[in-house]
């Protein structure tokens, strides 16, 4: 499978191939870029029997879209829909518990909407997302490890953006390291 392609988009009819000078992909795509390296998430459609391909033109929609999966109730279009919008925007209207804004996606019914929002809101601040630069399963499991601990995650979330410490998975240990002595 693929996760990452270097190549045109072309579009026929109402599909949408990345395009190399080896071969074509079908896949979901709303970027505007007709040319670059797209991220590649690939799932498998049980209904067509087939695998679909969703692509994302930066890895912080790849990473939005993942964590929209897991959500009950959100299938890979929905998920794809809602990160393929302006991140800036999707974290206002996160934070502003706008269920307009999420109702007005296709696939999104006020119940879901609603039910997203606070799955969204509850798992993490979106402040937080935009001002850390962090990989979505190390976040979990800094917060994991440090709750099982006893530590409170709405402390560990306001001392993250404030680590001196790149976050990122080789410096697990000394990241863990100042967030214990500052908290």
């Amino acid at each position: 499978m693929f996760h990452l392609f270097h190549g045109k988009c072309k579009h026929h009819g109402d599909d949408r191939y990345l395009e190399n000078d080896v071969f074509g992909v079908l896949v979901e795509y709303q970027g505007k870029q007709k040319k670059w390296t797209r991220y590649l998430h690939p799932m498998i459609d049980t209904n067509h029997n087939t695998i679909k391909y969703y692509a994302f033109d930066t890895q912080v929609q790849k990473q939005s879209f993942l964590s929209m999966l897991k959500i009950s109730g959100i299938g890979g279009k929905t998920a794809y829909e809602i990160a393929s919008q302006d991140q800036a925007i999707l974290a206002e209207a996160i934070e502003g518990f706008d269920i307009k804004y999420f109702t007005a996606l296709p696939g999104v019914w006020p119940k879901t909407a609603k039910r997203l929002l606070v799955e969204l809101k509850t798992s993490l601040d979106t402040g937080d997302v935009k001002k850390l630069s962090i990989d979505d399963s190390l976040l979990k499991s800094i917060l994991k490890s440090l709750h099982d601990l006893g530590y409170e995650r709405s402390k560990i979330k306001l001392l993250l953006p404030r680590c001196p410490v790149a976050l990122k998975k080789e410096n697990l240990p000394e990241i863990m390291k100042r967030l214990v002595d500052n908290l």
